[in-house]
């Protein structure tokens, strides 16, 4: 690391935190850095004790835990290790949708209660929230993760990313901030053009980031973009890709292109990062110390290798409890111990999200995880949705209505926003049902296109 990156980190970046009210980060930040080498059992303690505080927590100030708890005969003093838990139902997503304010904590101070909304890439988007320590808590363990890819806080960044078109106006801490950590170079993912992709290609042999961070799909259509006009590509350190799937062949292209080692990264807004690789790349090491996960099927604990569904529950979320959160994914166990050395539980696969970029009108492409974040994700009553293509400049909207859903006013919206990032010529469809299954495979596509360039076939 230079010099100017060693002031970044240790001078710069803590005065921000500090001057901004959120030097907490630094502590948590600290505290992830020693508890990744705990032991297993001493990590099983560390979650014990928070689980056991958070379910008392939960008992004496969230009316909906309360009367789960009470219905499941389970008080917290009949908590006493990590498996007693399974004797809790499980919180779904239209719990949250239907449930969300006897949720939050009752005496929680109002300024502290953080509003936050989830991508929707699952279908169902929610919004919830979170304490202002929870916000620096998980800050932090994003940075302990990135530094597993080699990615420390002031190195120079490549981004393939959605970014609204109506980004809020940045104050001067904000622009202060981005002035000394540095601006990323950045490829929105909501309109993207073989002419944008030329451009990007140049830019970063230029600006020569040390990592890359994508949407999975989104740094796949480069690569394929690249390989198939006999590009050079630009050499990264790293590349830490999320929030979608890529199948083995699509991540042995994508290093076969960079030429650098892939991160694979699992985590939602519900809860920030879930999991992340290591460089030993023996599956994905949990955020253990601050989320509880399981693997369930048919309501038991899943063997190693086993697949089932995913259950999340946040140890340090006060204000807003998530307690067994079906997070819609599907994923297995690895054995034995990682050669890191971590005993940090690992995830040996993951199947769950999976979004096609969508045609515009204008031909222009469009990432489905920003479709997902920027038009689903802001009307929560839509409820759940899934987007199929066919054919240039039309798409349908499948969509199973949420709680408060208003038939013309949220299609209204759907169309106008829909021809906001895809073109006003576009063509939009919607057809309502009582149920959108996932695959076969425990997959949910989000959005499904059948029309895309050749570099994509």
């Amino acid at each position: 690391m230079s010099f100017s990156q060693r002031l970044v980190r240790d001078v710069f970046q803590p005065l921000i935190l500090w001057q901004a009210g959120d030097y907490g980060q630094i502590r948590w930040l600290r505290e992830f850095e020693r508890t990744q080498y705990l032991s297993a059992e001493g990590l099983r303690r560390l979650q014990t004790e928070r689980l056991r505080a958070l379910l008392r927590h939960a008992w004496e100030q969230c009316p909906f835990y309360r009367a789960r708890m009470e219905a499941a005969n389970f008080p917290p003093e009949r908590f006493h290790e990590l498996e007693d838990l399974h004797q809790l139902p499980l919180v779904e997503k239209k719990d949250i949708q239907n449930h969300r304010d006897d949720m939050v904590a009752r005496t929680w101070p109002r300024r502290d209660l953080l509003p936050n909304q989830t991508g929707g890439s699952t279908g169902t988007p929610i919004s919830f929230y979170l304490s202002h320590e929870r916000h620096l808590s998980r800050a932090a363990a994003t940075i302990r993760h990135n530094r597993w890819a080699g990615w420390d806080v002031g190195d120079r960044l490549a981004v393939l990313w959605g970014a609204p078109q109506d980004t809020p106006r940045q104050d001067w801490r904000a622009r202060l901030r981005q002035a000394l950590l540095g601006r990323p170079l950045w490829l929105d993912t909501a309109h993207v053009t073989e002419a944008r992709l030329h451009d990007f290609h140049r830019a970063l042999h230029e600006h020569r980031p040390r990592i890359v961070q994508a949407y999975a799909r989104s740094l796949l259509l480069f690569a394929q973009f690249l390989e198939a006009q006999r590009l050079r590509a630009y050499r990264p350190q790293s590349i830490v890709i999320s929030a979608e799937g890529l199948e083995p062949h699509e991540r042995a292209l994508i290093e076969r292109v960079f030429g650098c080692p892939l991160f694979n990264r699992y985590g939602c807004r519900e809860v920030s990062v879930i999991a992340s690789e290591c460089s030993a790349h023996e599956g994905l090491h949990t955020m253990a110390e601050g989320l509880y996960v399981e693997i369930v099927v048919d309501g038991r604990p899943a063997r190693p290798g086993e697949r089932g569904s995913i259950l999340i529950t946040d140890l340090l979320n006060l204000a807003m409890p998530l307690i067994r959160y079906r997070i819609g994914d599907v994923g297995s166990w690895a054995e034995g111990v990682c050669a890191c050395g971590r005993a940090l539980p690992r995830l040996r696969s993951l199947e769950g999200r999976v979004t096609d970029f969508v045609v515009g009108a204008d031909g222009r492409l469009v990432s489905g995880v920003f479709l997902a974040t920027y038009v689903v994700a802001q009307r929560p009553s839509l409820g759940q949705v899934q987007i199929e293509q066919h054919r240039t400049g039309e798409v349908l909207y499948r969509i199973r209505p949420g709680r408060d859903f208003n038939h013309e006013e949220d299609l209204a919206y759907l169309k106008k926003t829909s021809r906001q990032y895809l073109g006003e010529a576009l063509g939009v469809q919607v057809e309502l049902v009582e149920e959108i299954p996932a695959e076969a495979s425990g997959k949910f596509l989000f959005s499904r296109s059948t029309i895309a360039p050749a570099y994509l076939r």
